[in-house]
């Protein structure tokens, strides 16, 4: 799965983790907050440092001056916050890169790579010349003789090289760049082996700008797609119905106990899901499981103040469409669990509305519940009193290879 098209990058399965005392720091550029992570590897990870920088409220919708803002505040993140060594890996931000699966000819003398990089002119209309790309195969396409699927995950090499500077200017050596879907599998992966756990699951990471949907196939990488919703699409529809700022939109969604119209004429006949913060109970893998929903006595008097249905329903019915192309690619298996990931896993009536509506049993996924921690780390903007899915992509990031 190594970046094609860039002469300076070698295959996977570099040493450089394995070799020492520290991983890289690890720097995510998240639409909602930029997240620095350093942990000591092992067995049983160690927590080193965190750092964390919230996105300003304006620069949620400008992808562009979003990451302009990201790179200038990176030195200032890192300065003087307890991360040592200079070794770098970084994520692309998911909103600028391309994920496809490509449906591909096995053809005898040509390798994989070669056969991705010509798709990428006819399938995805992009020129190989000016793109950075990396892919995984899925798998074999039953349906599809002699096909094998692959996930092709492209970016701009400007881009690319933008970020290496930056890391850089920060005073660190890139030893890494990774996409954010391999780095959610990778933040889970050690579970999956040491457990030789075979189950295919399915990540929900929901953030701030967008959801990625990533399947897993014993820890393995099976299935990748961005869904166009976010909190910031939730946000924006809370601020036109009721009129509020970004920042007053937030704070409201964070609060609500009912997501849609319906839930709410439900708790008023007192047939409503249970509210948040209910339901939860410890899991194996540093998750939490999100129990059936049962049913109690509401209030009276409950009225919708906001209504995400439309947002809601477009992700749901966008992860239904993935279960189904995935059952095409390997059918007959089914999904075994959901997981959620990311900054809005932690509202737990949008985990509860988008389970009950995949019908999936469903987990927080909290990946930092399994690094260890003495209590005394440099912790700068970060709050580990409860669960973390914000920062799975970071810790994936923590376990991937070095590779530059």
């Amino acid at each position: 799965m190594g970046f094609g098209g860039l002469d300076r990058l070698k295959s996977l399965g570099g040493g450089g983790l394995l070799n020492a005392s520290v991983s890289p720091v690890a720097i995510d550029f998240g639409t909602g907050c930029l997240r620095a992570l350093q942990i000591a590897p092992g067995d049983t990870p160690t927590l080193m440092a965190a750092a964390c920088l919230e996105t300003p409220p304006e620069l949620l919708s400008d992808p562009v001056a979003r990451l302009n803002w990201q790179l200038e505040a990176l030195p200032t993140l890192l300065k003087n916050k307890g991360f040592k060594g200079r070794r770098a890996v970084c994520s692309i931000p998911a909103s600028q890169t391309l994920c496809r699966h490509l449906r591909l000819q096995k053809t005898d003398g040509v390798s994989m790579s070669a056969l991705v990089r010509s798709a990428l002119p006819v399938q995805l209309g992009v020129d190989p010349n000016t793109v950075v790309f990396r892919h995984v195969e899925a798998g074999d396409s039953t349906k599809n003789a002699g096909k094998i699927e692959a996930i092709c995950f492209v970016t701009s090499r400007d881009l690319v090289d933008r970020l290496m500077r930056a890391v850089r200017g920060a005073k660190l050596e890139p030893v890494g760049i990774h996409n954010e879907f391999a780095a959610v599998a990778s933040a889970f992966e050690p579970v999956a082996i040491a457990s030789s756990d075979k189950s295919t699951t399915l990540y929900l990471d929901i953030g701030a700008g967008l959801t990625n949907l990533i399947i897993t196939r014993a820890g393995k990488l099976a299935f990748a797609k961005s869904i166009e919703i976010g909190g910031r699409h939730l946000d924006a529809t809370i601020g036109r119905q009721l009129k509020l700022d970004a920042r007053e939109a937030t704070r409201h969604r964070m609060a609500l106990e009912y997501l849609t119209a319906a839930e709410a004429r439900a708790a008023s006949a007192g047939a409503a899901p249970e509210p948040a913060g209910t339901g939860l109970m410890p899991a194996p893998g540093g998750t939490a499981v999100m129990t059936a929903p049962r049913v109690q006595a509401a209030k009276p008097g409950i009225v919708p103040v906001a209504d995400l249905t439309e947002s809601l329903e477009i992700l749901t019915d966008e992860a239904s469409m993935c279960l189904r192309y995935y059952g095409s690619i390997f059918p007959g298996e089914k999904v075994d669990r959901l997981v959620f990931v990311g900054g809005l896993a932690r509202q737990t009536p949008i985990c509860r509305h988008v389970a009950r509506a995949l019908k999936l049993p469903a987990q927080l996924g909290d990946p930092l519940a399994r690094v260890a921690r003495t209590g005394k780390e440099p912790l700068n903007g970060v709050d580990l009193s409860g669960p973390q899915p914000g920062w799975t992509v970071a810790l994936g990031l923590c376990l991937s290879p070095t590779d530059l």
